[in-house]
């Protein structure tokens, strides 16, 4: 009986070792690895063209759009901001992680140079897709709360309606 739980713990361990991105994948991507402008988020999303790289797909959007995050709108995109916003080529902000288990790093250079990809726009902002690199943006008033936020505004209503209660009690003589 014993070895039994002992490869099924090895096997749950092996598994989640093997595959850290996919945990990645399927959780929201941190404040850390995003920038904000102008109540639009904006994430450096892959160092490839949201199409692929050398015919590996880029990114599975299945688990972030539902956080909000899509593909910038033409007017989004022409008034998008700098590389430099995300930092410097020697520590920026990078969130390909949260999107592709393939590709889990970001081109500085590509973004700097203008190696963006304008999915539906055209090619990119140069003209060159082959190292296209993908930026997602998402609304910050439209976006979908982290569990947590739910957990503390529940919590505060909660507290908020106890205190009321309290005080709402009078004793009659």
């Amino acid at each position: 009986m014993k070895t039994w739980t002992y490869l099924i713990a090895a096997a749950g361990l092996a598994l989640i070792t093997a595959a850290p991105s996919l945990a990645a994948i399927n959780a929201p991507v941190p404040i850390a690895n995003y920038i904000t402008v102008d109540g639009v988020d904006w994430a450096w999303a892959s160092p490839c063209a949201l199409t692929g790289c050398n015919g590996t797909p880029a990114m599975n959007l299945s688990y972030q759009t539902t956080q909000g995050w899509r593909v910038p709108t033409l007017e989004e995109f022409l008034a998008r901001p700098a590389a430099s916003a995300f930092g410097t080529a020697s520590s920026f902000k990078c969130a390909a992680a949260w999107f592709s288990s393939n590709y889990t790093h970001c081109d500085y250079d590509d973004g700097v140079s203008g190696f963006l990809f304008e999915f539906g726009y055209g090619v990119t902002s140069t003209g060159a897709n082959a190292v296209a690199d993908t930026w997602l943006v998402r609304s910050v008033s439209g976006a979908v709360p982290e569990p947590a936020t739910w957990a503390l505004m529940i919590g505060g209503f909660a507290l908020a309606g106890a205190a009321m209660r309290r005080r709402a009690k009078v004793g009659f003589a």
